[in-house]
Formats: structure tokens, sequence, C-alpha cells
């Protein structure tokens, strides 16, 4: 009874009052857990728990976007998003290359007591930032519809992603902020960014009815329904710091780039950059291949696939981020047991939840596809047989993407940068060979055999660089106990 009493407790940290600590220059400032001294197990409920709860929330804006566009916009409405849906990974990208690499810095100099460093890093975010969002804007409205037609769109599927994508590019310059989300949990603040995102996903479920059911702006109201929600969450995370309520706080004369920051920076949040923009290829590639085997209907079933997998995705993702933290604060104070601790059970965590994922897909495939679409016979067709061969790539990519923030959090940046790379590059040829060979059937495979082949790879980089590198004589114990 009592270990249950303390299970619960550590699930709900992140709820509970912040306490007061002294900072280095004699200033009383609010922190919630102490990285080096808290257990592990305590500070992965308190990290992951709002991390893995932020991104759920943030992916149910795209299942209930994709659930009211297959409803009122239908199979074509669900293809233009699948379309579309590269160039926001693009966006989403960059985010990670500015708040994963400035939030790992940022943690990792707190670790070392480096106040200073700390506020250079969030400073230098800033200014990165506001340079991105000019350039990324204003390309993004100039070539958005060459980009579609490259990506394959053309007729209807054409109109209808430009529609959807217009809106969402005019939207980058408050929803570039969310980067702010990595250094606000870097500080020991994790439940502030998934209060956030609770909030701006509530607004967004809203606007999708009101924009899509009550004024029947089609796929135009999903889109302004996302990036007023996004808006939102931005406009917040930019107040926190404005109004000085950070450890960390925005120091406006070191609001420039510095290269001895920037680089690092840069370095550190590569890999999830690259995996992020490496993915978005991929799916170009696929949206392709099914445009080429299954037509539209391929790629809507592929897009009801998203809508379930965004979940899965999610889960893994925060938990790698909400890891990171913890293991590069320990790893900056030289307390290299309890970085390979957290690891472990960062990935016993996502293993079993993956499992839940497989044993629900597997047997409830006709529920989840009904959720998504109407009378729509071949796309159920062709989405049940998808989704019952990709779910047996979900445990793989889940541990795989933990495994890459993991060395991401140890600024193993070769290694980190590899392992993310790992996937797209191996689905590509894969993907081609098997849709030559077994038609739709072999795309579906190819996600499987290419997170599975990329898995084991990047578990051969932990057990080979990552644990020789910290010469941690406990780590073989700690990862097969």
């Amino acid at each position: 009874m009592k270990n249950l009493k303390d299970i619960f407790n550590n699930a709900f940290q992140f709820l509970k009052p912040k306490k007061n600590v002294v900072s280095n220059n004699g200033e009383t400032i609010k922190e919630k857990h102490s990285l080096k001294d808290d257990s592990i197990r305590k500070l992965l409920f308190a990290f992951v728990g709002p991390a893995v709860l932020g991104l759920l929330i943030n992916g149910l804006y795209n299942f209930v976007d994709r659930i009211f566009v297959g409803r009122f916009v239908g199979a074509d409405g669900l293809s233009a998003v699948t379309m579309a849906f590269p160039v926001t990974l693009f966006q989403f990208g960059f985010i990670l290359l500015f708040g994963s690499g400035s939030g790992i810095l940022i943690a990792q100099y707190l670790g070392e007591k480096n106040h200073e460093e700390a506020e250079d890093a969030l400073g230098s975010v800033v200014a990165g930032l506001l340079v991105a969002i000019i350039v990324f804007t204003t390309l993004g409205l100039l070539f958005y519809k060459p980009l579609l037609l490259a990506f394959g769109a053309e007729g209807t599927l054409l109109d209808l992603s430009a529609e959807y994508l217009q809106i969402i590019i005019l939207g980058f310059p408050l929803s570039f902020f969310l980067s702010l989300e990595f250094t606000c949990r870097a500080e020991g603040n994790p439940s502030f960014p998934a209060k956030l995102i609770l909030l701006s996903c509530l607004i967004n479920v809203s606007l999708d009815y009101i924009f899509m059911k009550i004024y029947n702006l089609g796929i135009s109201g999903a889109a302004l329904a996302t990036i007023i929600a996004q808006a939102v969450n931005a406009l917040f995370l930019i107040g926190y710091y404005v109004k000085k309520k950070s450890v960390v706080p925005i120091v406006w004369r070191k609001v420039r780039l510095k290269k001895h920051i920037v680089l690092p920076i840069f370095s550190v949040g590569f890999a999830p950059f690259v995996m992020d923009i490496a993915i978005s290829f991929q799916n170009i590639f696929a949206n392709k291949l099914l445009l080429t085997s299954g037509g539209t209907d391929g790629v809507a079933a592929m897009g009801i696939i998203f809508g379930i997998n965004v979940f899965f995705m999610m889960t893994a993702l925060g938990t790698g981020d909400g890891m990171q933290p913890v293991v590069s604060y320990n790893f900056g104070a030289k307390r290299y047991d309890r970085a390979l601790k957290t690891f472990k059970y960062a990935v016993v965590g996502v293993s079993l939840v993956a499992f839940i994922g497989v044993v629900i897909l597997e047997l409830f495939p006709s529920q989840l596809i009904d959720i998504f679409i109407g009378d729509e016979d071949n796309i159920k067709k062709i989405t049940k047989i998808a989704i019952r061969i990709f779910a047996l790539s979900i445990p793989f990519y889940m541990v795989q993407i933990v495994m890459t923030r993991y060395f991401q959090a140890l600024q193993q940046n070769k290694i980190a940068t590899i392992s993310a790379l790992l996937r797209p590059a191996l689905f590509v040829p894969i993907a081609y060979a098997l849709n030559a060979l077994y038609g739709l059937i072999g795309i579906w495979v190819a996600f499987v055999v290419s997170d599975c082949l990329a898995a084991l790879i990047s578990f051969v980089f932990v057990r080979t660089y990552s644990i020789h590198k910290l010469k941690v004589s406990t780590a073989t114990s700690l990862l097969t106990e």
C-alpha cells in the first residue's frame, strides 16, 4: 500500500506548489525539484509526465483536426492535410533546433552553477527565433504552392492543401515561440508548458467546431483553429519570460546571436532537427508512392494513420524531452550513474506504452477508422490493412527516439545525428524496393522493417559509444538488471 501511495504522489509531482530556494546571486527563486538529489523515479514522473501530457494534448489537435476534416471536408480534405504535413514538420524541426538545443544547454549550465551562460543561451535562442520567423514566413508565403506541386499535389488536392497551408504559414510569427516550452522545462518548471498546451487544445477543439460545423469554413477553419490555439500558447510563454517569472530571465542586452552560444545550441539541437526534417522528406517520398500505388485514397489512409500514430509519437518525444533535463543536469554535475538510470526508466516506460498500443491497434482497427471517415469503403479497407501492419513498427521507433534524445542530452552530437537519420534514411530504399515488389502493402511493411533496423543500430550505439565514453562502471548492470 505504501508503494502505491508513493507512486501516486510521484505521478503528480508537477501539480505540487513550488518551494523557495536561493540562487547563486542571492535572490530567492521558485524551484520545484532538485535534479541532482531527488529520486530518479520522482523526477521522471515530474518531468516526463507533463512533457508527455503536453505533447499528447498537442497531438490531440492533430487528431481532432483530422476528424473534423474527414467528417466535414471528406477524403480529399484528409489527403490535403497529409500533403501539407511535411511543411509543418519542417517548421517543427526548427522549433526543436532552437528549443531542444538551448534547453539542454540551460539545464547543463544550471547543473554547473553557471547562471550567466544560461542567460546567454536564452538570449541567443530568442534572437535566433526572430530571424527564423522573418525568413520562414517570407519564404513560406512565396513558395508554398510550388512546394505542394513538388510534393505531387494537383487539381482539387492542390487547391485544398494550398488553402490549408497558407493559413498555417501566417501563424509562424507566433508559433515559432513554442520553442520556449523547452527552456521552461529545462529550468525546472515542466508543468507550465503542459498547462498551456491543455488550454490551447481546448481552444483548438472549440474553434474547430465553431469554424467548421457552425460557419462551414471547411479546411480553412481547421487551419485557423490551429494557428489561434498555438498563438495563445506562445503569448503566454512570452509573457512568462517578459514578466520575469522564470528562473533564467530574458536579459534584453543579451538578446543577440553570440557565436560561442549559438554554435553549441545548433550542435546540440541538430539531432532532433535532422530527425524531424528527414521525416518530413520521408513523408514526401511516402506520399508520392502512395499517390502512385493507391491514389488519394492511399494518402487519406496515411492521414488516418498519422492521426492515430501521433499519440505514440508524442509519447516517445515527450519522454525523450522530459528525460533530457534530468540527464543533462546530472551529466553536468558528474552524476553519471543517475543519468544512465534515467535513460533506463525512460526506455521501460515507452516500451510499456508501445505494447499497449500494438494490442489496441491490432484488436480494434475498424472502430478507430470509423472515428475519422464515414461511408468510404475503399479507404476503410486500405486503412485497416495498413494499421495492422504499421502497428508493429511502434515499439521500435518509440525506443529509438528515446535513444536518440539520450545521446543528445549527453551532447554526443555526431552519434545523436546519425541515430536521428537512421529511420528515414533506411525507409526510402526499403520502401522503394518493397513497393516495386508488393505494391501498396510494401509501403506499410517498409515502415516496420526500417524502424526495426534503426532501433537495433541505435541500441548498438548505446552499448558501444555512450557507456564507453562515460566510463561508468555500473553501466552494464543498469542497462541489464
